[in-house]
């Protein structure tokens, strides 16, 4: 937070970001822990990784898939039961595309 701007801006701004609620009193103290925190990541930007080859994962993984068989049909009427909601023989679920406003 070194860069000449109020730290109780900085400390607001990065707090409605992660959607937190801070108190006035608390916007000192957690200004110096941001700083402290960006300047430590500051630091590791100054570390010579030239002969280290990335990584996609930090452990040694291997994804092995299921066996894709159907099984037993569930009877409608357990579905139904399930169901946040019916819409005739439908299951009516939230929408999660588009704008948002249910217009479209």
């Amino acid at each position: 937070m070194s860069n000449g701007t109020r730290p109780s801006i900085d400390v607001r701004k990065v707090a409605r970001l992660a959607r937190l609620s801070v108190a006035d009193e608390e916007l000192t103290p957690l200004a110096a822990e941001l700083a402290s925190i960006l300047d430590h990541a500051k630091g590791l930007e100054e570390l010579d990784l030239s002969d280290v080859e990335p990584l996609s994962h930090a452990a040694d993984l291997e994804t092995v898939p299921a066996d894709d068989a159907a099984g037993d049909e569930l009877p409608r009427e357990a579905i139904e039961l399930m169901a946040p909601e019916m819409d005739g023989p439908f299951i009516a679920v939230p929408k999660v595309l588009g704008g948002g406003d249910g217009d479209s």
